[in-house]
């Protein structure tokens, strides 16, 4: 059986987020669609508005076979890591090809510089230093400055057609491309171009609500809609069901009603608490805090009485919102820097937490099994979470019962939670 894999979020899962796995499965001539996941936490540095399990029952629902999560401390992570657990565990899984989202489909010369890249580590190293002294770049302007100084200085890569400014989810697929290339067998990289609005837009665009029946947003723009309007009101039901899947439209109605929707707002408390009673010191420990920002962090935390109003505060040319946002999870969560170098150490052995399959995917979980119980894979399936999970990833089952915590309704998210099982 052919598998294709897709990276995903879901936060939450829409329109084109099921147009994506249709057509990847399409262009791979795949048999079955494999998903990895973010669990409850998210790579922009946010709680996920609703639980893995409801986004994984809905990602079956929409033609994908199999879905598993990636680890807390790859999904809450810049660009770079975050691929690398994602490809990593696709390879493990058995995939033959990578499908993801771009702002532009034609990614051969993307590909072709990743290569490069990869097979040019010096070179690589040498513009990372040549752009280092610019002033006022974020970690991802600097990054994008080092390949047009490379682009400037070899001949092969000038004529290659690169524009990442405004194309963040190119950006991403260009981080993919980077990890595949190291693979000892690189997948076969599916683009799918991307359709509607810019992940961007932070709200829905009222004009598409009134033409069309089914609608393609952004994630960014259907949970501000989300946090901003009533769900019991009916038309505010008719544009959900307009903008995400049936099932998403229904779980999210329900999480709404059960109070169960979760947001910064429900974690900022734990953040206030933390930069309040932690001194700078204890706080310079945690993952991601970096130049001094724990200063800056605890003097803002004084005088703002929201998380949107603290990310304003704290953020600079330097350090872009997402990147804000991630350090305060991590300063929320106590996530220390030598927990994240232990996890992810070359040695340490990586869970992929089985959250659903269909009949395919369970056949298909068959034939792979030998491989992952490999001695010398570097994966391990989990279908199961008990006392040895805890014991071998304390961080994963410490996150998730911090989720817990913030909506009590939820439930338990993996102790004694089967994986959801569909024909």
């Amino acid at each position: 059986m052919q598998a294709v894999g897709i990276i995903a979020e879901w936060h939450p899962f829409h329109n084109g987020h099921a147009y994506q796995i249709k057509k990847a499965k399409e262009q791979a001539k795949a048999d079955i669609v494999v998903g990895v996941m973010s669990g409850n936490y998210v790579q922009r540095g946010e709680p996920s508005m609703i639980s893995k399990w409801d986004r994984a029952a809905v990602a079956l629902d929409n033609g994908c076979d199999l879905v598993i999560e990636l680890p807390f401390w790859y999904a809450t992570q810049p660009a770079d890591y975050f691929a690398k657990g994602g490809v990593n565990a696709l390879a493990a899984l058995g995939c033959r090809a990578i499908s993801f989202g771009v702002e532009d489909d034609y990614f051969v010369d993307y590909e072709q510089l990743a290569k490069w890249m990869v097979n040019h580590p010096g070179e690589v190293v040498a513009a990372d230093e040549a752009v280092s002294h610019m002033e006022n770049l974020s970690f991802a302007e600097q990054r994008i400055a080092a390949i047009q100084h490379l682009q400037k200085t070899y001949p092969t890569l000038a004529a290659l057609n690169i524009r990442f400014q405004e194309n963040a989810n190119t950006l991403l697929a260009f981080a993919y491309a980077k990890v595949n290339a190291e693979l000892p067998t690189p997948l076969n990289m599916i683009p799918i171009k991307r359709i509607g609005d810019n992940h961007r837009l932070a709200v829905v665009k009222e004009e598409h609500l009134l033409e069309n029946d089914q609608v393609y947003t952004s994630g960014s723009a259907i949970r501000h809609y989300l946090l901003t309007k009533d769900l019991k009101e009916q038309e505010n039901i008719h544009t959900l069901n307009k903008m995400v899947p049936s099932l998403m439209a229904e779980s999210l109605r329900k999480a709404n009603d059960e109070n169960r929707l979760v947001s910064w707002s429900d974690l900022f408390p734990y953040l206030r608490y933390r930069l309040l009673t932690g001194s700078a010191d204890e706080l310079s420990n945690i993952y991601q805090m970096v130049g001094g920002m724990e200063h800056r962090m605890i003097e803002a935390i004084k005088q703002v009485d929201s998380f949107a109003d603290f990310v304003n505060q704290v953020k600079n040319r330097n350090w872009s919102a997402n990147r804000i946002q991630r350090t305060a999870l991590m300063v929320a969560l106590n996530i220390h820097k030598k927990d994240m170098q232990t996890v992810l150490s070359p040695g340490h052995k990586q869970p992929l937490m089985l959250l659903g399959a269909t009949a395919k995917g369970r056949a298909y979980l068959k034939t792979i099994k030998g491989s992952l119980n490999d001695t010398e894979c570097s994966w391990q399936l989990v279908s199961r979470v008990d006392q040895a999970s805890e014991k071998n990833w304390p961080m994963w089952l410490k996150v998730d019962r911090m989720y817990e915590i913030l909506k009590p309704q939820i439930g338990n998210q993996n102790f004694n939670h089967p994986p959801i099982f569909t024909k």
